[in-house]
């Protein structure tokens, strides 16, 4: 009788190397008058888990301000109940990132 198979570790499949926060930051879009506390738990230079929010009165797309005082644009692309995972849009010249079309264009010229 053979023995059991050894499950293999699930394959992380983000781009990003992410890290763990949990700190306090905010979710704001001046245009819609919208401040709402919530937790950043994790981030990359390409995304951000947030939670401790009620994720359905958060707009598809808004601004974060972090910890560090870094303000990002984000668009949502999955949300629970209480927690929203985005993707960081702007090639914000004050924090250094890249957006997906920099990126793309960066990959393209090597």
């Amino acid at each position: 009788m053979s023995e059991p198979a050894e499950p293999r570790p699930r394959r992380d499949r983000r781009k990003n190397f992410r890290v763990e926060w949990n700190l306090p930051a905010t979710i704001y879009d001046a245009d819609r008058h919208l401040e709402r506390p919530c937790i950043l738990s994790n981030m990359s230079n390409g995304g951000a888990n947030l939670t401790g929010i009620r994720a359905s009165t958060i707009p598809d797309e808004f601004r974060l301000r972090t910890p560090l005082g870094e303000r990002r644009s984000c668009r949502v692309v999955w949300r629970t109940e209480n927690a929203l995972g985005v993707q960081f849009t702007d090639c914000g010249a004050d924090n250094g990132h890249p957006t997906d079309e920099t990126a793309f264009q960066e990959r393209s010229d090597a």
